[in-house]
């Protein structure tokens, strides 16, 4: 990170600190915490500093990801084993999901998620502050630079009328919009592929700039991240199989389609 005493400098170097064009109370506030340098700043310090290469481009994210909300401040006993998930998926690159029950949570809309969860005991409030934090972990997908997603829908998650025909149209009309980003594909595995290997449940494959792939299994209430290389290989050919078996982009968009104009006539 860029340090305090670097600003400090900076400032006291004659010449530069014109070129920084901040004032020492400025900086004073800086360094005590009470203002917080956006995008443009952190850039144009780090073009003072020499900061380059791979260093610049996570100091610039960081600098772009300051007013998304910490998982904290939601006030939630959040599991170890989610909040692992979340820094995964805040940190891929790359990220493969087979939903199999749901559309999958990266992809919900609030009422589909709210009629998700209605049913697992929690108070009003709580249930609120899930689906905050489910919406909030969608971030990554419309960020300046966004995770490439891919999913493998199977066709029973556009068959439960999760809410009612309403939700369902909404939700759906969703899906299909986001699959206008072109980070975003989605893939339909209909009935008529018949038994296929993700059959068993669904899970995420997270890629990643330097670290190795890990997937991860999500369950109601808690989620499970493997990083063992034998146990993340052994997902490999259930992707291929799901490459093989599933309807292309264009398909699938009629396929949902289809779905939502049921559920929108069943709504009306």
């Amino acid at each position: 990170v860029i340090s305090c005493r670097s600003l400090a400098s900076l400032l006291n170097g004659g010449a530069e600190a014109g070129q920084l064009d901040w004032s020492s109370s400025k900086v004073s506030r800086c360094e005590r915490g009470l203002y917080r340098p956006g995008e443009p700043e952190v850039a144009a310090i780090c073009a003072l500093l020499g900061v380059t290469g791979d260093d610049l481009r996570r100091l610039l994210k960081l600098a772009r990801e300051l007013d998304q909300p910490a998982w904290w401040e939601f006030g939630l006993e959040l599991s170890s084993q989610f909040t692992a998930l979340v820094d995964a998926e805040q940190r891929a690159t790359r990220i493969t999901q087979s939903a199999v029950l749901v559309v999958p949570g990266l992809l919900q809309v609030r009422s589909y998620t709210r009629a998700v969860l209605a049913d697992l005991g929690y108070a009003p409030h709580e249930l609120e502050e899930r689906v905050n934090v489910r919406q909030v972990r969608q971030g990554i997908l419309s960020r300046a630079d966004p995770v490439e997603y891919a999913v493998f829908l199977d066709e029973s998650a556009l068959a439960r009328p999760v809410g009612g025909d309403a939700v369902m149209a909404e939700q759906l009309r969703f899906v299909l919009d986001e699959m206008e980003r072109p980070t975003i594909a989605v893939r339909v595995v209909p009935f008529s592929a018949g038994a296929h290997r993700s059959l068993d449940g669904g899970f995420l494959l997270l890629e990643f700039v330097r670290d190795r792939p890990v997937v991860s299994i999500e369950q109601i209430h808690s989620s499970a991240l493997l990083s063992d290389p034998q146990d993340v290989a052994s997902f490999q050919p259930v992707v291929r199989s799901l490459h093989e078996i599933a309807l292309g982009e264009p398909e699938s968009r009629r396929f949902i389609e289809r779905y939502r104009a049921r559920y929108a006539r069943g709504s009306t």
